[in-house]
């Protein structure tokens, strides 16, 4: 998030054209302005589409080398073409930038500075995942953009419990910014940490106002050279729902994209010096007055958007805030939010009176409320020099301090007690046996904890299991991954027998579980157990998991802190008072619905 003293985030913009794993972007005005001064100083990149081996000759003297090999063009220019400047935007330092995507229409890409061998981490420190849980559909199309372009399936970054009918990611960084290809993807995620910062519901009013889930990395899945873009994969599904092919990229020269790209590394996260903010942004590096420490480009949608529905066990229907809303640019006066999706920026604090930069419209950007099209962009600068290791500071305006100040004299703790988190539980050795049903008759685990499984079913298996009451399953450890995981229901246990090391030393006894599997929300029909059904599997302890019941982590907690980041003078003047505006809009929709 995004806190302060008072004085304290499938999907992409780059996501151009394509992939199993991305989404499709629309070139807009801010980006073909972007192009244009980047192009300009570099040699044509036109290649005929025909020649797909071939070396092609421009009036400037550059060539081009295409191959079919990942649908890579090669450029290279002799060194008279090469522009004269004597400083670059982009350190020496910096590994990472975003840049114009080597593909047509692809807008923002990501791009490698360094060479990287395969399985690198490429983000170190990694991103934040924001979990957006049961939009409320009468609302929810004031983000259809983010939802439709940028957002991933929760149920693949940890996000299985956070709703009822519903579930999706925000994945800030190259999660976001990267664009996507079915086939020529060099790069892929991992799973998210999660954790709280001790920050425990019973004792922070920081508690639930920033995200659990943590460190998600992306490593290459190939060797990569300086300059080539990073690509992800959206998911066959996503790019054949939306018509799209992997098209041809073109790998950019490093001294150009030093020039012209924006660095993606100079902000790291860490554990905020703010007492209850939770992680804070610090420099990677020394960054000097004046410069840019982070591209901010945004994504608008619309506040109402943000209203969540939770639709409980007993049938009973609650309205609640997203998360979401916390990582949003703002203003009281306004209708429209601009939620931020480079790496690192979610997680500046507040401080009004140790603020070390501002935000600033990039020029050209088009500032146009609540457009599909329109692209926006601010860019992070810093107002002093800024040491390495020094915390980043914003100064998210008045209403915001007031905002917070108000919460933390009025906050209480969450009248349920939770003694215990499911993340810490998965970690405290104290926990490491697992208790079967009837022992949890005497010795119980919290009401908000559960045990789930990672247990996918065979293909076709449904067919069978309808035309019988019980079966048993066969585990296998590669069902070990984020989809497949499951509540499960722990009948027996048994020690399986003492194994020996090279050594001859008797290794630590281990422990083998008969589970009865069930289903859970946001589950694929292909994977739902059929009603009246008894499914059960033996499976080792790593297959087993602690998880929180819907509605009952952090985020979802009444008392928690919800308020957009204010943009202060740099929120434009023709976006306020739309709130009013959509009132008095609604109101004359309503009269005129009612005379039909």
């Amino acid at each position: 998030m995004t806190f302060a003293t008072s004085s304290h985030n499938n999907f992409n913009d780059g996501c151009g054209i394509t992939s199993s794993s991305g989404r499709f972007r629309a070139s807009p005005t801010i980006i073909r302005l972007a192009k244009l001064l980047f192009y300009a100083l570099l040699a044509s990149n036109v290649v005929d589409a025909s020649s797909s081996a071939s070396v092609n000759e421009n009036t400037t003297g550059k060539s081009h080398q295409c191959g079919d090999k990942d649908g890579v063009c090669m450029s290279s220019s002799d060194q008279a073409n090469v522009p004269n400047i004597q400083q670059n935007r982009v350190s020496d330092e910096c590994t990472l930038v975003m840049a114009p995507s080597g593909l047509e229409n692809g807008g923002w890409g990501i791009f490698t500075l360094t060479p990287r061998i395969k399985d690198e981490v490429l983000n170190q420190y990694g991103d934040v995942v924001i979990q957006i849980t049961d939009p409320n559909p009468h609302t929810a199309a004031g983000m259809r953009r983010l939802v439709w372009d940028y957002l991933w399936e929760g149920q693949l970054l940890a996000g299985h419990y956070e709703g009822f009918q519903r579930v999706y990611s925000a994945v800030p960084g190259i999660g976001s910014l990267a664009n996507g290809r079915t086939k020529g993807y060099n790069a892929v995620g991992g799973y998210p940490a999660v954790g709280n910062l001790g920050l425990d519901r019973v004792f922070s009013p920081g508690a639930g106002a920033f995200t659990h889930y943590e460190n998600y990395t992306w490593t290459a899945s190939k060797d990569l050279d300086a300059g080539d873009e990073i690509f992800i994969s959206y998911g066959e599904h996503w790019m054949n729902e939306r018509s799209l092919t992997d098209g041809t990229a073109w790998k950019r020269d490093v001294s150009d994209l030093r020039q012209f790209g924006y660095c993606l590394d100079n902000i790291i996260p860490g554990t905020s010096l703010i007492e209850h903010a939770g992680r804070g942004a610090f420099a990677s590096r020394d960054l000097e007055q004046d410069s840019i420490i982070a591209p901010v480009p945004l994504l608008s949608l619309s506040r109402s958007s943000l209203e969540i529905l939770k639709e409980r066990q007993d049938g009973t229907v609650e309205k609640a805030t997203q998360l979401l809303l916390n990582y949003c640019y703002g203003h009281a006066n306004s209708s429209t939010l601009l939620f931020p999706y480079s790496n690192g920026v979610n997680m500046v604090n507040h401080h009004s009176a140790k603020a070390n930069v501002k935000l600033r419209w990039l020029e050209g950007s088009e500032l146009i409320p609540h457009s599909l099209n329109a692209k926006y962009m601010l860019e992070m600068v810093a107002l002093r020099d800024i040491s390495k290791g020094e915390e980043i500071y914003l100064d998210y305006g008045s209403d915001w301090e007031e905002a917070w100040k108000t919460h933390v004299d009025n906050w209480r703790p969450d009248p349920v007690d939770v003694k215990h988190y499911a993340h810490k539980m998965n970690t405290d050795a104290n926990f490491s046996v697992i208790r079967t049903l009837e022992e949890q008759e005497t010795n119980p685990y919290p009401d908000s904890i559960f045990t789930s499984c990672y247990y996918k079913l065979e293909p076709n298996a449904i067919d069978k299991l309808k035309t019988t009451k019980q079966s048993v399953g066969t585990y296998n450890p590669s069902m070990i991954a984020p989809r497949n995981l499951r509540p499960c229901l722990v009948i027996q246990r048994r020690e399986l027998p003492a194994s020996s090391s090279r050594e001859g030393k008797e290794e630590h006894n281990a422990m083998a579980y008969t589970v009865h599997v069930l289903n859970r929300p946001t589950l694929d029909a292909a994977q739902r157990i059929p009603r009246g059904h008894r499914h059960f599997v033996n499976v080792p302890r790593n297959a087993i998991l602690f998880s929180e019941k819907t509605y009952t982590s952090d985020q979802h907690l009444v008392n928690a802190f919800r308020k957009e980041i204010g943009l202060g003078d740099a929120f434009p003047e023709q976006w306020k008072d739309h709130v009013k505006l959509l009132s008095s809009q609604m109101a004359s929709w309503h009269r005129a619905f009612c005379l039909i």
